[in-house]
């Protein structure tokens, strides 16, 4: 009864597994920068402060303007890769303002950081930008984001970082 009992519950394990959750598209993010700040080398990496000056937000069900105020605060490895921590605003196309926090991860070679530091256009395939936005909406029409996972892709264009997010399900 024992063994029947274990293959049963690791049966449902297994199953469960093995499902990945579903990623359904949330909205397209283009966000506009200034001039990185750069506080320079610290104990965890060279800290620079990027100020986020505006931008679009657009999705199915969501349309946007995102807001001067913000910024992104990145520590750059000694491995090369960048830690990015982002924090704004965007108001809705209905007057409703959504405050975002956006954690994750850019790396690249050395040169193409190089590149991507110039302004310069590099295709995406040639680093890794990946990270987890955290919507905070007041009650109403968007506050379902408050309860939700999303995760995103990131693209840094010479006048604007594209950011793609997915709700997952």
């Amino acid at each position: 009864m024992k063994k029947i009992l274990f293959l049963f519950f690791m049966s449902i394990t297994m199953s469960q597994a093995q499902t990945a959750p579903a990623l359904n598209f949330f909205c397209e993010l283009k966000v506009k920068l200034d001039p990185a700040l750069i506080v320079g080398e610290t104990p965890h990496g060279t800290r620079r402060i990027i100020p986020i000056i505006g931008g679009t937000v657009e999705g199915p069900k969501i349309k946007g303007e995102i807001l001067n105020g913000g910024a992104d605060w990145q520590i750059l490895r000694s491995d090369g890769v960048t830690e990015l921590e982002a924090h704004y605003q965007f108001r809705t196309d209905d007057g409703t303002l959504i405050y975002v926090k956006n954690t994750g991860i850019r790396a690249a070679t050395p040169e193409i950081a190089a590149r991507l530091a110039k302004g310069e256009k590099v295709d995406a395939n040639e680093y890794y930008f990946r990270a987890m936005p955290k919507f905070d909406a007041p009650k109403g029409k968007y506050d379902w984001v408050n309860n939700s996972l999303f995760v995103c892709t990131g693209e840094r264009l010479p006048d604007y970082v594209l950011i793609r997010v997915w709700k997952v399900m």
